[in-house]
């Protein structure tokens, strides 16, 4: 079975729209849906989903595809387990794909490595070796049942061992070094895990992508992790995420932590709907993935600067998801492994989730701390701090929230802080988007409009006229396949879309998605601009541009950009 008929037939078990507004908080505006896309930041909603297409496509960052092309990028997973996600987070039977390609097998034995390698660990923590190590566990209070589920583990000193176990277990050292569990210099092997406590990284469908190491012997840093490889992003990574998505899943909340052993801790006291961020920064792409489990989350952070700044970030990505975002405070202990330490910790950690705040009070009250709120300047300077917050949120329900708090909280009328806001605004706003797609050419960035003075080639322009004509015709390509014949195109993208438009026979609705899942990033993106885009070129205007490019004739091609058609013989 080809992709196009793969793609077909599991749209008639599940739709897009389902699959991606599981991610992100969609509207209607037309026949399409928009949102702000997870892929990159941005403002104004510019990510568009075609129902009646079956794809997505960003006007900002170009990424565009079909339902398992954008669980691939949420995920950071090849095409088999984009299908496995689907097939589990909807509760729909989906036929295996077995196509592979070079990209895939070198996944597959990366993370064939990185599972290898954590038996390794988990074996040497149990030996003699590391009985340092075994003490600094019990020093922790971690179970031996803990220790199996989260498959802590101890990487030796000796790296040569290491790589010879591995080595006997047909791992070679170049795999290990591709993983940044191996490292060289100078001719010499050596591990940045050394002698450190380990702790398996997962992906959000249980593959072991990355380690991070605890130093056991207060050397520094006291934490490493592996380097970002093609499995690994710290950004969109959630630690221990597999373990608690089903809890996750039953109470409709997340709880997010800094480090490891805050989520280790609280997963042994009974917390499993716990996940750690890697660190004070809880981004958007973590957002994204807690969303489709998760309609609250609670954060919980270090209440110093830096803590302040992930919940301010935070709140930008609640207004962005549409997640309710929280923040837990916890008094009397750094952190929560320290508190469920204490005798009634585990009950104290349990109020302390009750009473979260919004993120919205937990700014607000930060902005409180240090200024004299009785005085003209320390009203003024709060305000000014909290309008940074306010200024950045797109949901105008939330934004009403919280300019009503901030006025609330300086006991003046909610008109008078609005006319601050308004006034404050300095940058430039953009005007809304009613439809993407109902956008003059010019402002879609149609490539074959001149703009100033860089006008392009005639034969340019009637090469992407040629490609932009067979993306509306598709089924008829092949009643003009034929045109086609001989066809060389300058433009790389257009020549590169052609060269698969020639493979194909038919024009079935899955065949805009299954082309762009074969094309480069560019070529993917004109046809997704393109296919959506409301101007249509007709068959006639596929055959003029054919005939000219054969001819090498000149034509001349009006300001609109509409292709000239032979007039007379």
């Amino acid at each position: 079975m080809e992709y196009k008929e793969y793609i077909a037939d599991i749209s008639t078990k599940i739709g897009i729209l389902d699959v991606i507004g599981h991610y992100v908080k969609l509207r209607k505006q037309g026949r399409n849906y928009v949102g702000l896309c997870p892929f990159h930041h941005e403002k104004t909603p510019s990510f568009t989903v075609s129902p009646d297409k079956n794809m997505f496509y960003c006007f900002g960052c170009k990424a565009s595809g079909d339902m398992l092309t954008f669980v691939r990028k949420v995920h950071n997973v090849s095409l088999p387990e984009a299908i496995e996600v689907v097939s589990k987070e909807f509760h729909v039977e989906l036929p295996p794909w077995h196509m592979s390609t070079a990209a895939s097998r070198e996944r597959q034995e990366l993370l064939q490595t990185l599972k290898l390698v954590a038996t390794a660990f988990a074996a040497t923590l149990q030996s003699s070796q590391a009985g340092e190590c075994q003490e600094y566990v019990r020093s922790r209070g971690l179970s031996s049942e803990t220790v199996k589920l989260f498959s802590l583990g101890y990487c030796p000193r000796n790296t040569d061992s290491l790589v010879k176990w591995c080595a006997e277990h047909g791992i070679d050292e170049d795999s290990l070094a591709r993983t940044g569990i191996v490292q060289r210099h100078e001719g010499h092997s050596f591990s940045p895990f050394a002698h450190r406590l380990m702790f398996p990284i997962w992906d959000s469908i249980g593959n072991i992508i990355a380690f991070g190491g605890r130093a056991i012997d207060g050397s520094m840093p006291k934490y490493t992790n592996s380097p970002e490889t093609p499995l690994f992003a710290k950004r969109r990574t959630l630690y221990a995420l597999p373990l608690a998505e089903p809890s996750i899943r039953e109470t409709g909340t997340a709880v997010v932590v800094e480090g490891y052993m805050d989520a280790i801790a609280l997963h042994a006291a009974g917390f499993t709907n716990v996940v750690a961020s890697l660190g004070t920064a809880f981004t958007e792409e973590q957002g994204t993935l807690l969303r489709r489990s998760a309609s609250r989350v609670l954060l919980n952070f270090d209440s110093d600067e830096a803590g302040q700044r992930a919940a301010r970030l935070a709140l930008s990505i609640a207004d962005r998801t549409g997640l309710d975002v929280a923040v837990v405070r916890v008094e009397g202990a750094k952190d929560p492994d320290e508190l469920l330490r204490e005798p009634g910790g585990k009950a104290q950690y349990q109020v302390a989730l009750d009473q979260a705040i919004s993120v919205g009070d937990f700014l607000l009250d930060a902005a409180v701390v240090g200024r004299d709120m009785n005085s003209v300047s320390g009203r003024r300077a709060f305000v000014q701090e909290m309008m940074e917050s306010v200024d950045d949120m797109q949901d105008s329900l939330l934004r009403t929230q919280l300019l009503t708090q901030i006025a609330r909280r300086v006991d003046v009328r909610e008109e008078e802080v609005l006319a601050i806001y308004h006034k404050g605004r300095t940058h430039v706003e953009q005007p809304t988007v009613a439809d993407p797609w109902r956008l003059s050419r010019k402002s879609l960035g149609h490539s074959r409009i001149p703009t100033g003075g860089s006008l392009q080639t005639t034969r340019s322009k009637l090469e992407q006229d040629l490609i932009h004509g067979l993306i509306h015709n598709l089924d008829r390509l092949s009643e003009l396949s034929p045109l086609l014949d001989g066809l060389s195109l300058q433009n790389e993208s257009c020549q590169e879309i052609l060269s698969v438009l020639r493979r194909e026979t038919s024009g079935e609705a899955a065949l805009v998605p299954s082309l762009v899942a074969q094309l480069g990033p560019e070529a993917a993106a004109l046809v997704g601009r393109w296919s959506l885009e409301e101007h249509k070129l007709s068959c006639q205007d596929v055959r003029d541009a054919a005939k000219w490019l054969r001819t090498g004739s000149s034509a001349v091609i009006p300001g609109d950009g509409s292709i000239a058609h032979e007039r007379g013989g």
